[in-house]
């Protein structure tokens, strides 16, 4: 659809329902037929002027040059003793038996009823 010479797409985002019967006829010489229906007109001065009397119910719709893989960082993978600034890693065994005895001394039960009794003064 499009010739030679620039042009603009326009998307309808809010419905003439409420609004002057002209601005109605606006979407519709903009060749617009239903909601986030998207049209390319050329752009002139007359298309931008029908634009401009409806800017409430109409957006134009910017194209992105780039294609969406192009934004998308690249990941390295470092070996597991190294990290970035970090230093050599603990391994994944001694880490989990930490987090394990760290668990268990805040989960204890006091088994006697002294202990229970100390327990309750103490809190």
């Amino acid at each position: 659809m499009a010739k030679a010479g620039k042009t603009i797409r326009i998307r309808w985002v809010r419905s003439g329902t409420g609004f002057d019967r002209k601005q109605k006829k606006i979407l519709e010489s903009l060749g617009l037929r239903r909601l986030r229906h998207v049209v390319e007109r050329p752009d002139n001065p007359e298309t931008r002027g029908l634009i401009a009397r409806v800017p409430h119910l109409v957006e134009v719709v910017v194209e992105r040059e780039e294609t969406s893989w192009a934004s998308t960082p690249e990941y390295k993978i470092l070996p597991q003793e190294t990290g970035p600034g970090l230093g050599p890693q603990e391994p994944l065994e001694e880490l989990q038996a930490a987090v394990v005895a760290a668990d268990s001394e805040a989960t204890a039960v006091p088994e006697t009823a002294a202990e229970q009794a100390a327990e309750t003064t103490r809190e």
